[in-house]
């Protein structure tokens, strides 16, 4: 529990691993977090600024929050500037936990005509926020199957290669070199190309990220090797070998 201890001492490791976990959170819970499908448009709504939330009613009032429907106008034909048509006959209120017209569950929305875009709308008038939350899924995820893979494989090919040395180390330590010389880039843009066309997005990018995490583990390889060098001759795992110890217990020990 030392990893525990010292996380808990340190207010910065905190503050990270809070955030962390609120983006991993909104992440899991993208359908209830976000407030319109990512791929739900929105008629005449492409390239729409962040939605204005109003707390004032017009008699001076503070109010709940509402909007007003927005919609992308007509363009200027003298400046080219698309104009922005607000209607504010239909003052829409804001609320949590609203149900959609298909009656699914959202952390936050509008009670009327109106959208509201936090973060505007892209060229096909999908809400910007929506998709953000949806594609963090994508990003986020990157980082846990990428140290799922590499972490394991580094730790016991580098553990192998400091243990035993010899021909064993000068072999892996060549591999990982040859490795490390890979561009990343050019790496992913093979994969992409070799891959079977009939595969999904989402199957294509799971297999690219497994691949690509199964060649990185060079890197932690040769760091978890220098440790081993460093301790493989200290009294504890000398006793470890004297006991009995299997070289493969003593070296993921």
């Amino acid at each position: 529990m030392n990893w525990w201890q010292k996380l808990s001492k340190n207010p910065l490791a905190k503050f990270g691993a809070f955030i962390l976990i609120v983006f991993y959170l909104a992440a899991i819970l993208a359908d209830f977090v976000s407030p319109y499908s990512p791929y739900a448009q929105q008629p005449n709504g492409s390239l729409l600024p962040p939605t204005k939330i109003h707390y004032i009613s017009k008699s001076g009032q503070l109010t709940t929050p509402y909007i007003y429907p927005t919609i992308q106008g007509n363009t200027d034909l003298e400046t080219g500037k698309r104009l922005i048509e607000v209607d504010e006959s239909k003052p829409s209120p804001l609320g949590f936990f609203i149900l959609d017209k298909k009656s699914h569950l959202h952390l936050f929305g509008v009670q009327g005509e109106a959208k509201l875009n936090i973060l505007g709308t892209d060229d096909q008038g999908r809400d910007q926020f929506s998709r953000l939350i949806h594609g963090s899924r994508i990003s986020l995820f990157i980082g846990i199957v990428g140290v799922a893979l590499t972490f394991p494989l580094g730790i016991l090919i580098g553990g192998i290669s400091g243990y035993f040395g010899g021909w064993i180390d000068s072999i892996i330590m060549r591999l990982s070199e040859v490795l490390m010389t890979f561009p990343s880039i050019y790496l992913l843009i093979t994969l992409g190309a070799v891959l079977p066309p009939g595969l999904t997005s989402t199957q294509r990018f799971l297999l690219i990220v497994f691949i690509t995490s199964l060649v990185s583990w060079a890197g932690l390889a040769r760091v978890i090797r220098g440790q081993v060098l460093s301790i493989k001759e200290r009294e504890f795992i000398q006793a470890a070998q004297v006991m009995g110890g299997k070289p493969i217990y003593i070296i993921m020990r």
